[in-house]
This record gives C-alpha cells, structure tokens and sequence, in this order.
C-alpha cells in the first residue's frame, strides 16, 4: 500500500532541502511536522477502510452503517494497542493474528509517529529529523499490511486502497 501523494511530498522536502541547504534548520523541522499530520491522516483513512472492507462482507445495510460511523471513532487513536484492541473487537483470532506480525521494533517505529504527530498537535513540537520520519514511514507500511492480514482481506478488497 503505497501513497503516491505521500511520496511525492517527501521527495519535494527532500529536494528543497538539498537546493536550498537547509538541512537540520527550521524548515527541515516545519516540513517534518507537516508530513507528520499527513501520514497520520493517511493511516487513519487507511485502517477506517481496511476495516469496512472486511465489513462490506455482510449485506446487512444496518451494520454496514453501524460499522462505517464507529470505524471513523475507532480509527482516531492508532497505537499499535489501540489497533489489537479494534482488532480483538472482531475476535482474539484477529488480534492474536495482527500482535504476531508486529515485532517490537515496529511497533516502537509505529507508535513514534502517532506520538509525535501528537506532540506536534498540542504545539510541543518533534524531535525527529525529516529522514527518521520517511524511515518510519516506510516501516508504518508494515503495519498496514499486518491489519490486512490479520482481517484476512481478500486481494479485491485491498484494491485501490
């Protein structure tokens, strides 16, 4: 699951960053905020779908309802906990699944992004350099990855995502 948006403004960063030499300043520290919150509201979009395609299953409109408006609640706290235990709300399969695929170096790497998007959010700010959060970014796929596998997701489900 790639976000080619994403990419693309890591890219521009990076680039700016090299043409203008400003590296390890203020503006390195701005962009990494910035792309901060985007990850964050791309994860979240991404698991509220992962979850109601795995719901979509049923043809019970009400619970499809019930579970779209409770996915975009749920999905707003994002710690690797936080998801075992939306996950567990399926069964302890599906929470036992996921917590097997997420190792504790990705789940430190995961759970720094939702921590500091959230420093970041109360205007304590971040710490983390724009290279550490394209790495933790890149890793985050992981865990997006582990959800759908742990949902069992069929590969048309996962289309267009």
């Amino acid at each position: 699951m790639r976000y080619l948006a994403l990419d693309s403004q890591f890219a521009k960063c990076e680039q700016h960053l090299k043409d203008t030499s400003t590296a390890n300043t203020e503006v390195e520290f701005f962009f990494t905020q910035y792309l901060l919150v985007r990850i964050c509201a791309e994860f979240e979009t991404r698991i509220k779908l992962l979850i109601e395609r795995r719901c979509a299953r049923t043809n019970d409109s009400h619970i499809k309802t019930f579970v779209q408006k409770s996915a975009r609640v749920v999905c707003k706290e994002f710690k690797i906990g936080d998801i075992k235990g939306h996950l567990g709300r399926f069964g302890d399969d599906y929470a036992n699944g996921f917590r097997n695929l997420v190792d504790q170096q990705l789940e430190t790497v995961w759970n720094n992004i939702y921590t500091n998007r959230h420093a970041v959010a109360h205007g304590v700010g971040t710490q983390m350099s724009l290279r550490e959060l394209k790495d933790h970014y890149e890793k985050g796929q992981d865990v997006l990855e582990a959800i759908a596998l742990a949902l069992a997701l069929r590969p048309r489900e996962l289309k267009n995502l």
